[in-house]
């Protein structure tokens, strides 16, 4: 048995390292003449190295053996040019164009998918190759027929259902075109098309409601989403971690961070290796200032390995909770995005630390990168108008969040609300900030920042009536103690009668009580002097939750 042949026995019995090793060995022994190899010998050390690199994570090697090893096999001369690629070569055009993904190389790794010939494609193919055509940017219509073609391989690939969703092809289309859904909407009439390709899947309710909800959360109507994957968790899937992943993603692209909180613990709690949204999960426990939870996360993160960008976004958000470093937390967030320059929730915490560090042009420079990767994801543009305000460009915030609110956060309660808060911190546009605060709650009658921005506004347009006739409609709706305590203040202030003042109080919270119950028998409180209502700020200490700091009237 030949070195060559050995050689290729340590690689069927998956001794990555001794086959390696080994090879390297070979190698040196025929560069130096002392035992040569020819042609195909060559191809086959070469293949051994590039998959034994390739299992050991080594990428950078990887990559330059399979560079070699397709060099080499383009070398040797074949009586038929225009015979198939053998499988192996197929593949191992497939893992250089995953070990160039690792190394940042997205252009060389689209490369290296289109140098596979159409038909040797697979469906694993076709979907890389959408993948990489829709990371380029260039054409989204490769991008959808990439994606196609592996539906058309395999019916049932999910991810290339939501990449179609994701570039704006409807769910109603894709299973009226794509043959294996024909059973489904012809299932009642009296003839039926022959399907090309049948889809078990595509006829299962928790498939169809699961694809549903993929495409309103593609849609970015997040509120719909969330409720169909609170409805898979219920009736289908209750312990699914992809469901409960995109559940609690979707919850806090709707503003729901308690929700998103609880559904992504869930997850990490059915499977403690769960990474993804992990990030977000670390954001959601910083923000509920949880210090025990953020360094128990940590730990756990840091128990998987430091080559997840979650883990150093996790230690970032430690280090501004429990050691006040923001300097410290720079460094981790570049790291963080470093591994995965996908991840937005680097860029906000980059931003974050840069605004605590108040460094204001380099925060907004990170946030306006976090709203360019995902630019439906509202807490890139609050930091980038908190940027603004904090260098008295009341202006270009105002422009910044209109411009999103009639664009990428249409219908978007927290954003319409940002907008109004924005506009109101000038006398002249407090109509118009009226009217993107009502829009804001027409769209969630239940966002409390709203409704307290909402009475503001009304307050300074002395429209006293209709700041109480707003929180007596919410007081009923709204647990937040701050609804209660503003329509006593209000009514007040407008000498409301003590019946109702009795009545208010009797359903506000015990902590509160004795407090209120002394102003209202205080003669002199009538005059409203001790229920100063302060700036908004001090009425909503969480309008500024995506930065992590309260900020007076003035500061906002």
């Amino acid at each position: 048995m030949s070195s060559v042949e050995q050689l290729e026995t340590l690689r069927n019995a998956e001794l990555y390292d001794d086959c390696k090793t080994m090879a390297e060995f070979i190698l040196i022994l025929d560069e130096s003449g002392k035992d040569y190899l020819d042609n195909e010998q060559r191809l086959t050390v070469y293949r051994c190295l590039a998959d034994s690199t390739w299992f050991l994570h080594e990428y950078h090697l990887a990559e330059s053996y399979y560079k070699k090893l397709l060099h080499s096999y383009k070398q040797i001369e074949r009586t038929d040019k225009n015979a198939n690629e053998p499988d192996w070569i197929v593949e191992s055009k497939y893992r250089q164009h995953a070990c160039l993904l690792k190394l940042n190389r997205l252009k060389d790794a689209l490369a290296a998918l289109e140098s596979i010939a159409f038909h040797q494609r697979s469906a694993k193919v076709h979907l890389a190759l959408g993948q990489c055509y829709q990371k380029v940017g260039t054409s989204t219509q490769e991008a959808t027929s990439a994606y196609r073609e592996c539906l058309k391989q395999n019916p049932n690939a999910l991810s290339a259902y939501i990449a179609l969703l994701s570039l704006g092809c409807k769910l109603s289309d894709l299973l009226h075109t794509h043959p294996s859904a024909a059973s489904i909407h012809h299932e009642n009439q009296a003839q039926q098309p022959t399907p090309v390709t049948v889809s078990p899947l595509v006829r299962q309710p928790w498939f169809r409601t699961l694809l549903q909800a993929d495409a309103c959360s593609a849609s970015r109507d997040f509120s719909e989403a969330s409720r169909l994957y609170q409805q898979i968790d219920a009736q289908y899937l209750p312990q699914s971690t992809y469901v409960l992943s995109q559940l609690g993603y979707t919850q806090y692209l709707n503003g729901d961070y308690s929700q998103a909180l609880h559904s992504l613990q869930r997850a990490q709690q059915i499977d403690p290796l769960l990474l993804k949204h992990m990030d977000i999960l670390a954001f959601l426990v910083y923000n509920e200032c949880k210090d025990n939870s953020l360094e128990k996360l940590v730990n756990h993160l840091m128990s998987l390995g430091d080559n997840n960008p979650e883990t150093w976004i996790a230690m970032g958000y430690y280090c501004l909770k429990k050691n006040h470093k923001p300097s410290r937390t720079v460094y981790l967030a570049q790291k963080a995005f470093a591994l995965d320059n996908t991840k937005i929730q680097a860029l906000l915490l980059k931003g974050l630390a840069l605004y605590k560090l108040k460094r204001y042009s380099d925060s907004l420079s990170h946030y306006k990168d976090a709203v360019r990767l995902v630019p439906y994801c509202f807490e890139g543009y609050k930091g980038v108008v908190d940027g603004y305000l904090a260098t008295n460009r009341l202006n270009d915030a105002n422009m910044f969040i209109t411009n999103a609110v009639r664009t990428n956060l249409k219908e978007n309660a927290r954003a319409f609300t940002l907008c109004g808060q924005v506009l109101a911190k000038e006398a002249s546009s407090l109509d118009k900030a009226r009217v993107y605060l009502e829009k804001a709650l027409a769209f969630n009658p239940k966002y409390t920042d709203a409704v307290i921005s909402l009475v503001d506004v009304y307050g300074q347009l002395k429209q006293q009536q209709k700041s109480i006739e707003l929180l007596k409609e919410h007081v009923q709706m709204h647990s937040d103690p701050r609804i209660r305590q503003l329509l006593i203040e209000n009514l007040m202030k407008s000498g409301g009668s003590e019946e109702m003042l009795q009545q208010v109080v009797r359903n506000y919270p015990t902590t509160h009580f004795e407090r209120l119950e002394r102003e209202m028998n205080d003669d002199s409180s009538l005059d409203g002097g001790r229920f100063d209502t302060g700036a908004m700020g001090d009425l909503d200490p969480m309008c500024d939750d995506v930065i992590g700091e309260s900020f007076s009237d003035e500061d906002l």
